[in-house]
């Protein structure tokens, strides 16, 4: 024979499914930011989280990289300014500077997918140069 569940064992199993912690609940602790390189180029890079010494990679053509910034405090849920310069002409020998500030995302954890993406694509069809989009 079946069992029936009470509106009361309803409720009080509803109550402790609440109570579970989830990923969205996980404590923050570090800002994160991820870009793709979608380009067939290699695009010479620099940055700094808002202090003065700048560093330097090139992020070779299809890779991915992320950053990330620790908080001071569990869900300090506020990082500094992370400032990105990139050499947005294609062309070997050739330099064009974009600056751009990027925001990251409040994550639990150090890794790519929970970062605040954004992706190197060609701007215009000649390909010679390209563009950072914000993707979210």
């Amino acid at each position: 024979m079946a069992s029936l569940i009470t509106r009361r064992q309803a409720v009080v199993a509803a109550a402790a499914l609440a109570v579970v912690p989830t990923a969205a609940s996980a404590t923050n602790r570090f800002s994160v930011i991820s870009i793709s390189n979608e380009t067939q180029v290699n695009i010479g890079l620099s940055w700094r989280w808002s202090g003065p010494d700048w560093k330097h990679m090139k992020l070779a053509a299809g890779a991915s990289h992320w950053w990330s910034h620790k908080y001071d405090r569990p869900n300090e849920n506020r990082s500094p300014d992370f400032v990105l310069k990139f050499d947005s002409d294609g062309r070997s020998g050739s330099e064009y500077n974009d600056t751009r500030v990027l925001r990251g995302n409040a994550a639990p954890e150090q890794n790519f997918d929970l970062g605040h993406k954004y992706a190197f694509r060609y701007d215009g069809p000649s390909k010679r140069y390209v563009k950072l989009i914000d993707l979210g």
